[in-house]
């Protein structure tokens, strides 16, 4: 059973009739917002205290572990060629997932054991450099998803404790190829049983999917050949699901199937809608809306409570001025709760940062 936290100093009386005082928790950090000298933002734990960001070089691409309260950072482990490896997800354990190698694997990371590669559940990968890859970790570490190439067509798995699940084929592969469709499990609730991602549909190369606890997949707009969708966040139970199809953004879920996530007045109707961060409860979808090739984005937050709203304004509510000049572009993750968000940014000068935002409450 939970207990609440104790907020007042409690006393313990002593037989000598000595009072020892046992020190109540520290307060919460307050609200504000770092602009940081990172290239990517990949992924923030569960409680919001360690965020994951890569620097980049020629050689290498370098995962960093940010602490969120104290500002400091520290170089974990380098990933290897920043043109093809990638970190993609951390556990509240700090256990990474990545593309990790040449070949390219899906590989995990932690400080004990450093890089582990998983390999694939398939005797033969896409040539000499294709293996897998690893997409997102569940919350205590011991799940991953992602895909495995069976020659050259990616399978979705579920990996749990060194034991690889190949998720259920979903889709029809493209008309007259005699390769299956591709499947990519892209995200992982935080409890570990359901993974999302896509499938291809014929002529649409990804169609949102969900697979549950024993691999049975579903394609939530199964009719749908004009757009490609794909599921981009999940929430901890996995009830609720957040994602792309064409240029929109939805949020999904069994009761209600997918429901368009509104656009912000200042967007167009070309600017694509990235829901890519969701709170563990579903409540809230945090992503991106626009395109950095082709406009400038706008970082948003979404509920049904309050609709779509820019993510500045959302700080502002919750206790965070953005400096004149400074636009957050993108959400990329988000705590549990939502009051931590990292994603990307442009600064006063128009360089690119990435940023660590904490709000006073969670962003309903």
């Amino acid at each position: 059973m939970l207990r609440p936290a104790v907020l007042l100093p409690f006393l313990i009386c002593c037989g000598d009739d000595r009072r020892d005082v046992v020190d109540a928790p520290p307060a919460p950090p307050p609200p504000g917002l770092a602009l940081l000298d990172f290239d990517l933002a990949i992924d923030v734990t569960p409680d919001g205290r360690t965020a994951v960001f890569e620097k980049l070089t020629a050689e290498a691409a370098f995962v960093h572990l940010y602490d969120t309260v104290t500002g400091e950072s520290a170089i974990a482990a380098s990933v290897g060629d920043p043109s093809r490896n990638v970190a993609t997800g951390v556990s509240a354990t700090k256990r990474i997932s990545a593309l990790h190698g040449e070949p390219v694997q899906a590989g995990v990371w932690s400080a004990d054991t450093d890089w582990v590669d998983l390999g694939s559940p398939h005797a033969a990968g896409c040539g000499a450099e294709e293996v897998s890859g690893a997409f997102d970790i569940s919350a205590d570490g011991r799940v991953v998803v992602g895909l495995a190439w069976k020659g050259c067509t990616p399978d979705a798995f579920r990996w749990t404790d060194g034991t690889f699940t190949t998720l259920e084929v979903l889709g029809t592969g493209a008309e007259g190829s005699p390769n299956p469709p591709a499947n990519r499990a892209t995200v992982v609730s935080d409890d570990g049983r359901v993974a999302a991602g896509f499938a291809q549909l014929g002529p649409i190369d990804r169609s949102a999917a969900v697979w549950d606890a024993q691999g049975r997949g579903t394609l939530l707009d199964p009719t749908n050949l004009d757009a490609p969708s794909e599921v981009l966040a999940i929430d901890g139970t996995g009830t609720v699901a957040a994602g792309i199809v064409g240029f929109d953004a939805f949020v999904w879920s069994a009761a209600t199937g997918m429901v368009p996530i509104p656009r912000l007045d200042i967007a167009l109707p070309s600017d694509p809608m990235f829901p890519n961060a969701i709170t563990a409860d579903g409540r809230v979808v945090f992503g991106g809306i626009g395109s950095e090739f082709f406009s400038i984005p706008i970082a948003f937050a979404w509920s049904s409570a309050h609709g779509t709203r820019a993510l500045a304004d959302v700080a502002a509510a919750g206790g965070v001025t953005v400096p004149e000049g400074v636009l957050l572009t993108t959400v990329l993750a988000a705590s549990a709760d939502g009051t931590l968000l990292i994603g990307k940014a442009l600064d006063a000068m128009g360089a690119s940062k990435a940023y660590a935002l904490r709000l006073a409450a969670p962003s309903e």
